[in-house]
């Protein structure tokens, strides 16, 4: 027989369907209630506290784009244009994770990845890597790079999303 705590007082045995006082049913306990009360988590519940997201894209559709989709789920969204203005942007905000595109202007994305993966400050960052390369990306520069992810442009958005969330929800390392 299998019980189990619903919120209120009442314990309910699965078995029977039924609440220990009389006969209501067990979903007596929920009425009225959406999933948007406390009780449920609330509508954001899989949604992660609010984070600073650094983007260090060239292609200002693809900027647009990422930084929309990131604000529409609540994170700050910080931005740079080349790899040298990124790094500075890492060091002095240091975000809770970079998105950073292969081919930028000057230094391309997978040296600056390596240069903050070598950087004790910095270290701990995750950096998803996107290029509109694709399948064709090589694998072991992405690998020898250090980036913690791979998101060929152009993008499915319940995938950028769910990718972003996954880095997003994780409990940061600490930083020395």
């Amino acid at each position: 027989m299998a019980y189990a705590r619903a919120p209120g007082a009442a314990w309910v045995n699965h078995s029977t369907r039924r609440c220990r006082y009389g006969d209501a049913p067990i979903t007596e306990w929920y009425r009225g209630m959406s999933v948007h009360t406390p009780a449920f988590g609330g509508a954001d519940r899989w949604k992660p506290k609010k984070k600073r997201v650094l983007i260090v894209e060239d292609n200002h559709l693809d900027s647009a784009l990422f930084g929309a989709l990131l604000e529409s789920q609540g994170h700050e969204v910080l931005k740079a244009g080349n790899a040298d203005d990124g790094l500075k942007l890492a060091r002095a905000e240091e975000p809770d994770l970079i998105i950073m595109d292969v081919r930028l202007p000057g230094m391309s994305g997978l040296e600056a990845t390596r240069t903050l993966k070598n950087e004790d400050q910095t270290r701990d960052i995750p950096i998803i890597v996107t290029s509109a390369y694709g399948p064709y990306a090589d694998k072991n520069d992405l690998r020898e790079s250090g980036c913690d992810a791979y998101m060929p442009t152009p993008i499915e958005i319940t995938g950028f999303v769910d990718l972003v969330h996954s880095f997003l929800s994780r409990i940061p390392a600490k930083r020395a």
